[in-house]
């Protein structure tokens, strides 16, 4: 895939990158034991990479397939529910769609001094062959198994990444519709349809599934909904339910404790309502959760 694609809507080039994650959550086990790595996240974390995608209406809209997570999920289940060949196919699908560098093969190598760390791509071409490859495979020889129903995940991934948010948003569905009400990827599958419909200019739908996607106080996952919600609703124009939705986000998860996206919330309320932050300690190390997409509009 180029980097420069044609808007569908202006008939400009725009060229857009996807945010960058970086997701840190820590839980408390016991006391004052002190705060530990989840080892849900650890996996988020270790798996998110930067991707690309095409069109100009996906403004802050991403789903970077969690790869070590799928792979921890589905070698989870693999003794039950799926052979140990679906859960490498699987795990091949996911690493291509997230992890792989794409360029010069020889470049890379030597970059990494002849280790390569990721799948070497010459183009998205190749990226999206090698995806393929292994999701048709796995298909074939695990229909109806828990890993081809993550594979429906990492499909979405690559179809949104390519410019398809609508093949995407019927993915995710497909996905929904199958997996039970407990299954440990029903927060990507939600998110990822809100960045569908987003990316088709249904901000309102977007808003919804955030809505379901924070679920009640205290839910998995619903700082990063409450975050997004906030964003989506200034993109909207509507800057004080905007506004309502981060002081919420501060009043349940403080600024002086870790979660997803507190510093991109901070940012918003030094623009829109400083006086939200008074007597909050200042950032001691920033973690970046979101990067504008070059060229995008912001909030």
């Amino acid at each position: 895939m180029s980097e420069e694609d044609k808007a569908p809507a202006t008939g400009q080039n725009v060229r857009m990158e996807l945010p960058t994650w970086d997701h840190s959550r820590s839980k408390r086990r016991g006391g004052d034991a002190g705060p530990q790595e989840d080892a849900f996240v650890t996996g988020v974390k270790q798996a998110g990479r930067t991707a690309r995608a095409r069109g100009p209406l996906v403004i802050g809209g991403v789903i970077a397939v969690l790869a070590v997570l799928v792979g921890i999920i589905v070698v989870y289940n693999s003794r039950q529910t799926a052979s140990a060949q679906a859960t490498r196919q699987l795990a091949t699908a996911a690493r291509y769609e997230s992890e792989a560098e794409v360029g010069d093969p020889a470049l890379l190598l030597g970059a990494n001094k002849g280790k390569p760390v990721a799948p070497i791509v010459k183009d998205e071409a190749e990226r999206t062959a090698a995806v393929n490859k292994a999701l048709d495979g796995l298909d074939a020889s695990a229909a109806g198994s828990d890993a081809a129903l993550a594979g429906t995940l990492v499909r979405a991934t690559g179809l949104l990444r390519a410019g398809d948010p609508a093949g995407a948003e019927a993915l995710y569905r497909e996905f929904l519709g199958k997996a039970g009400a407990g299954h440990p990827l029903i927060f990507s599958a939600r998110e990822g349809l809100a960045f569908a419909r987003e990316a088709q200019n249904d901000l309102d739908g977007a808003l919804a599934e955030l809505e379901t996607l924070a679920g009640q106080k205290g839910a998995f996952y619903r700082d990063m909904a409450l975050w997004q919600k906030g964003r989506i609703l200034e993109r909207q124009g509507k800057t004080e339910a905007a506004l309502e939705v981060y002081r919420q986000y501060i009043a349940e998860y403080p600024l002086q404790q870790p979660s997803i996206a507190q510093n991109e919330v901070r940012k918003r309320l030094e623009e829109l309502d400083p006086k939200a932050l008074a007597g909050e300690p200042a950032p001691e190390s920033p973690i970046q959760v979101m990067d504008a997409p070059p060229g995008a509009p912001t909030p």
